[in-house]
């Protein structure tokens, strides 16, 4: 199975984003060795999610790692 990992940085890391502003979200997949069209599709919704700026200032109001599963798996389109 695929395992999605989300990590919020303490510091910020400068980055050249679209929106100017430091990266702070991480999102890595775990992949199995036989990946398949899934592990894709995984990483388009992450994208899409991560291009809301609704979505990334939910995220960022998340206090506890129960919040940010929460909402991962409210926010499915």
């Amino acid at each position: 199975r695929i395992r999605p990992v989300y990590l919020r940085l303490k510091l910020a890391i400068p980055y050249d984003a679209p929106d100017g502003r430091p990266v702070a979200d991480v999102l890595a997949l775990l992949v199995p060795k036989r990946a398949t069209q899934r592990h894709l599709d995984v990483l388009a919704e992450a994208a899409r999610r991560f291009a809301d700026p609704d979505f990334r200032d939910r995220l960022s109001a998340c206090a506890d790692a129960r919040a940010v599963k929460a909402l991962f798996e409210s926010d499915v389109h």
